[in-house]
């Protein structure tokens, strides 16, 4: 094909997704994502992780309806309640992030009561004003103010970061420039309206293609070692992806406090267990056995974050 049939496809296959088809294929793209979300829901069994995916579901929930309203809305308005629904959904998705930060028992329930007062904190700027829903019509009112604007980033900033040093970096990459196009559609108001539609758009892009990237890593298995090494690496590569660097360094200290009062022959690293001395390479795990009781040292420091038995199945 030469390069300027290529041009001619591509101007065909632009003109031809206007705002209503992209909203439909969007649209199209969000309910297929409901698939990962319930394959999620079961792999979180027996965890304390299935808070976040209730707000990842209401997150998706709320895209959904803002582009159910954008195909009615039209283009010209800015589609104001679209931007609503995508705001609401951007927010849902901040909690699901921050519910990994106190995804353990006890204590789920508070920090459930908590995130939901996240958003009502956040939805200040537009309740402050008597009347402010009445003027559903007017695209001004959907904006975000210093000092909204600077908790706007350290809370995503602070989701976002948790989770890029582990497997699912790509997602978290993607919903970061999410934010980031939503943070361009609400402090930006005097961006023409298709602009502010086009980067409402473009974060319920970003949470669904997110979605299905984290689907696709979550099957991606690490490198592992052999034995008890094999076990607790297991262990430690689910831990460590599933509730971030923050949980991840956390017990990883842990950890390696008990391995160096036990005198054990390894430690605990971010890329899995490694022995230490002199007589050992620290990037090979199969030079001397792992203690089995460094196994389940390290499984009763996820006692609070899953159940024993989901453990037992995770290492074996």
């Amino acid at each position: 094909m030469s390069d300027r049939s290529e041009i001619d496809v591509a101007m065909r296959l632009v003109a031809w997704l206007n705002a209503e088809r992209a909203t439909v294929l969007l649209l199209m793209t969000l309910l297929a994502a409901w698939l990962p979300l319930t394959r999620a829901w079961r792999a979180a069994r027996g965890t304390a992780l299935r808070p976040m995916l209730i707000w990842g579901g209401l997150a998706v929930g709320l895209a959904t309806v803002a582009q159910v309203c954008g195909l009615v809305e039209p283009l010209g308005t800015g589609r104001p309640w679209m931007g609503r629904f995508t705001y609401l959904s951007a927010l849902a998705s901040l909690a699901s992030l921050l519910s990994a930060l106190n995804a353990r028992t006890p204590g789920e329930g508070a920090w459930a009561l908590l995130m939901a007062m996240l958003i009502v904190v956040f939805l200040i700027p537009w309740l402050e004003e008597p009347g402010r829903f009445r003027q559903a019509q007017e695209l001004r009112i959907l904006r975000l103010d210093a000092p909204w604007t600077i908790f706007f980033i350290l809370v995503a900033g602070t989701g976002v970061t948790n989770y890029l040093p582990t497997r699912y970096g790509p997602a978290a990459i993607l919903l970061g420039i999410g934010y980031a196009l939503e943070y361009l559609g609400l402090t930006h108001a005097g961006l023409p309206p298709d602009a502010r539609v086009a980067a409402w758009s473009g974060f319920s892009w970003c949470l669904a293609l997110a979605i299905w990237i984290g689907y696709g890593r979550a099957r991606a298995r690490p490198v592992q070692a052999a034995g008890a090494a094999q076990a607790l690496n297991r262990s430690w590569f689910w831990f460590r992806d599933h509730w971030g660097v923050v949980w991840g360094l956390r017990i990883a200290e842990r950890f390696n406090k008990s391995a160096e009062l036990s005198k054990w022959p390894c430690r605990l690293g971010w890329f899995g267990i490694a022995m230490i001395g002199e007589d050992h390479d620290s990037t090979k795990t199969d030079q001397a056995p792992i203690p089995e009781v460094a196994v389940s040292t390290f499984r009763g420091l996820l006692r609070r974050f899953a159940k024993p038995e989901r453990l037992e199945e995770i290492g074996d």
